[in-house]
């Protein structure tokens, strides 16, 4: 069964232009490191600067796999801090696709 990775948060106010070119070459880096690639998504209504990654994985062992593998990836960790987000905004919520 499929599962989805949803992370969602909030850009700093006046940095929505900074977030966009940041998460390109985090998009780029994971693609180019046969890393999960997430779509990535901005809220048109509720609050303000609210953006959500999306990673599909095919199964839970293969999410596990990656950030085992992520833990060890300075570069990633570079990478990723480029996206200015709103400290305390970030939220992880894991999801599966119900069968039907």
């Amino acid at each position: 069964m499929p599962f989805e990775l949803h992370v969602t948060g909030r850009i700093t106010l006046g940095r929505f232009a900074d977030f966009l070119e940041a998460v390109e070459l985090y998009r780029a880096f994971r693609r180019e490191h046969g890393y999960v690639v997430p779509r990535a998504w901005h809220a048109l209504a509720g609050e303000m600067n609210s953006v959500r990654l999306i990673y599909p994985y095919r199964e839970l062992a293969e999410l596990q796999a990656e950030e085992e593998r992520l833990a060890g990836d300075r570069e990633y960790a570079r990478v990723a801090g480029e996206m200015p987000f709103v400290d305390g905004t970030l939220r992880y919520e894991l999801y599966r696709e119900t069968a039907g």
